[in-house]
């Protein structure tokens, strides 16, 4: 059919435009450059480091693929598979939804979506990050696995039960906070099952949620039994939160207005406040219609559902980071949370659509008019706020070396970047806007990128070098090489 294959081809070549710029931008990020002197320097390392963070599944694969990529112009590989991931995942989406009750454009609308979300954009704009989106195919394999085999009962649910708990615990090996992806495809199907299926809606959500539980719960037992036998060692972030009404608080502070807010972006520094409170409202609001308008006529049902949806749903897709000490505010870690709130909203939207009358057509010409203006949205922060900006840094860094021989000893001298001195007017957290040279260890590293992307494994004959960074400007002469990270700032666009 033709709305199948306009799916499809929106599904395969939208994310593909939207990134490519991204992608195959010439630069890396901080942890880029980490790892990539890590396999070099200390093979073995990197797996050591993810696995007392409890996920070492993710550091195998990156020790693998860092080992061959090996030079930050080889980065972009690892960016495409990355993107191809997050596109395939989008595939999954769209078939897993229509086969579930939404029509076949709204599937495709919420696959399409969460591959825009900024998490996403992270993982298209981060090179470390491809694992990250391996994880969330995995869970989405996960659900489908159960849902699959789970109104038939007998020992084909069991097997599909036992083979999506193993898939979960896969996951979450890889990285925990993706591996709960899976409650957005919960949440999307309960909101259209029809309540005439076999299994209850309690009996169907509490085998969904308890295979998704176990599966992290195997996971989590297998890395603190490593731990135990000292294998590896548990780093701060594993440790449990102490304070959970405060750590509550601090959910509806931070997490749930970023992921309510969708595709804008929480600057730091509050600028374009009015636009992330606006997207806020919007969500809430579409949201609400969707509460509002979808009990009618279907009484206590529906306000089960939505009591589920919204009162159990969005702490277990957050889950990973509730439950750990740490608090962090990382896009990257809103997946899952991101993802229920764009379903919310888009089953808000039919709601509106179907009090309302509006023909189908128009419907999803606005779904249409929608995903463009997300898909150009998503292009221009990937591009704008993390590839262009490292590529602002690399290219300093790169220019201030190619002046020198290194034929003979040769010092280094590293001037750190204050933010103020950044290249762009936007700052979110760690990723949309922020530098890379002003995190510790990292100059060096980069330092040590350029210099094996411009001679290989070996200094030229004679050549060797001594590297110091600081944010004071050094006495004139005083240096062979001075890398001027301040000249960021005249980068900035007028």
């Amino acid at each position: 059919m033709i709305r199948t294959r306009l799916c499809l081809y929106l599904l395969l070549l939208v994310p593909l435009a939207v990134y490519w710029q991204t992608i195959f931008h010439d630069y890396g990020m901080r942890d880029d450059y980490r790892h990539l002197r890590a396999t070099r320097e200390a093979p073995g390392m990197l797996v050591k480091v993810t696995a007392s963070h409890g996920h070492p599944l993710a550091g195998a694969l990156l020790e693998t693929t860092f080992g061959v990529t090996d030079d930050v112009a080889q980065l972009p590989w690892l960016r495409l598979a990355s993107v191809l991931l997050m596109v395939v995942l989008g595939l999954a989406i769209w078939r897993q939804l229509y086969q579930s009750g939404w029509s076949e454009i709204e599937a495709a609308a919420i696959g399409l979506g969460v591959i825009l979300l900024p998490a996403a954009q992270v993982g298209a704009g981060w090179a470390i990050a491809w694992p990250h989106a391996l994880a969330l195919l995995l869970s989405v394999a996960g659900f489908s696995a159960i849902e699959t085999e789970l109104e038939r009962g007998g020992l084909k649910r069991a097997v599909a039960l036992l083979g999506g708990c193993m898939i979960y615990a896969l996951a979450a090996l890889i990285y925990q906070a993706n591996a709960l992806f899976a409650v957005v495809l919960i949440a999307a199907v309960l909101l259209v099952r029809s309540g005439r299926e076999p299994m209850t809606d309690p009996k169907w959500l509490a085998y969904h949620l308890g295979a998704l539980v176990l599966g992290l719960g195997v996971a989590y037992s297998l890395v603190q039994g490593l731990i135990g036998n000292g294998v590896f060692h548990e780093s701060a972030r594993m440790q449990l939160e102490g304070q959970p009404f405060a750590k509550l608080g601090w959910f509806f502070r931070q997490p749930l207005p970023n992921a309510l807010a969708l595709y804008a972006l929480r600057d730091d520094f509050g600028s374009g406040a009015a636009l992330f409170w606006g997207a806020v409202a919007v969500s809430a609001a579409l949201i609400g219609a969707g509460v509002r308008l979808t009990p009618a006529g279907t009484g206590a049902w529906w306000k089960r559902k939505w009591f589920w949806c919204l009162g159990i749903l969005p702490f277990v897709a957050h889950a990973a980071a509730l439950l750990s000490a740490e608090r962090s505010t990382a896009y990257r870690m809103l997946f899952p949370l991101s993802g229920l709130v764009l379903v919310y909203a888009l089953f808000g939207l039919r709601a509106l659509t179907s009090a309302a009358k509006l023909k189908p057509l128009l419907h999803y010409a606005g779904l249409g008019v929608l995903a463009t203006g997300v898909a150009w949205n998503a292009h221009r922060q990937a591009y704008g706020l993390i590839a262009e900006p490292q590529g602002h840094e690399w290219d300093i860094v790169q220019s201030a070396l190619l002046r020198a021989s290194f034929t003979k000893p040769t010092k280094v001298y590293f001037i750190s970047p204050t933010l103020a001195e950044r290249s762009t007017d936007v700052v979110c957290g760690d990723e949309f806007g922020s530098l890379s040279s002003d995190s510790p260890g990292v100059p060096k590293d980069m330092v040590k990128a350029a210099l094996h992307e411009r001679f290989g494994a070996k200094l030229p004959k004679g050549g060797s070098y001594t590297f110091t960074a600081g944010r004071d400007v050094p006495a004139p002469q005083a240096y062979d090489v001075v890398i001027d990270m301040r000249r960021l700032k005249q980068r900035k666009a007028p």
